[in-house]
């Protein structure tokens, strides 16, 4: 693709599935570009994992189910003041022994104190799990409420987040189909705060990526109208791309058309 003034841009097509491990980075590092644009409005930022007990995970193998929790942790906590909201499952521990489904919240906050942490938890608990089942089986909702004060930590929490957990189809195949189209990764609250902490470090190279996620050029911040059809990723390479990061490549400029040399066939002979 290429803007208005003719920067030319390409962007490796990818599947986005957890397990692939040919794309698992590229699609990474495009869901930490499309998040920070919002996430980097939240400082201080909290950190809240939610995990089920074993014995109902078994009802949550459903997408609709994971939905509706995901959706109903948004309007609980919104309804509880907090402005900025995004959340992500993670569907496996670190080894995918068994399905471990836990809920990443990250939103605005505060320092909470053990009676207002304590009263949080008991809310979450009481919307998400009946208490009923809880006493049937004994066990409740682990629930676990972290602080961010500095934008290193805050990226690194958004890093592990936005990371792939289902990392082998082989861990659940029923799953992986189940799961075929889920939109995992949504926000609520309002975002149209100034950003109020920067990239630093390595973590700088995300910055040609924030333009991208909203469909600009990375060098003149104007809209990239994309080819229809894709190109071999082989021609691409003909022309010596720039790596940029994510999967997307600055292009050299097409070269004009040569200029045609002087034609002197409709010179009329002049005489001696």
């Amino acid at each position: 693709g290429q803007d208005e003034d003719g920067n030319r841009i390409a962007k490796r097509i990818v599947c986005g599935r957890e397990w692939c491990q040919n794309c698992r980075d590229i699609s990474h590092r495009r869901r930490i570009a499309r998040v920070l644009p919002r996430l980097m409005q939240i400082c201080p930022m909290s950190y809240i994992v939610i995990t089920f007990p074993l014995e109902v995970r078994s009802m949550m193998r459903d997408p609709q189910v994971l939905a509706l929790i995901g959706k109903k942790v948004r309007r609980l906590l919104r309804r509880r003041g907090y402005r900025k909201l995004f959340t992500r499952w993670h569907f496996f521990g670190k080894h995918g022994e068994k399905y471990h489904p836990h809920l990443n919240v990250l939103c605005d906050g505060e320092w909470l104190t053990p009676e207002q942490l304590a009263e949080l938890k008991d809310l979450i608990r009481r919307k998400l799990l009946p208490r009923s089942m809880a006493r049937s089986i004994g066990k409740d909702l682990d629930i676990r409420y972290a602080y961010r004060q500095t934008p290193k930590k805050i990226m690194h929490t958004i890093k592990y987040v936005t990371k792939a957990s289902f990392e082998h189809i082989e861990w659940d195949e029923p799953l992986a189909s189940a799961l075929y189209g889920f939109h995992n990764g949504c926000s609520a609250g309002t975002w149209d705060d100034p950003p109020k902490w920067k990239l630093t470090g390595t973590d700088k190279k995300f910055n040609a990526l924030l333009p991208l996620a909203e469909g600009k050029h990375p060098v003149s911040g104007k809209p990239i109208v994309w080819n229809r059809r894709p190109i071999p990723w082989a021609l691409a390479l003909m022309e010596e791309p720039v790596d940029i990061g994510g999967g997307y490549y600055l292009l050299p400029p097409i070269r004009p058309p040569p200029v045609p040399g002087l034609d002197f066939s409709n010179l009329i002979e002049l005489p001696d």
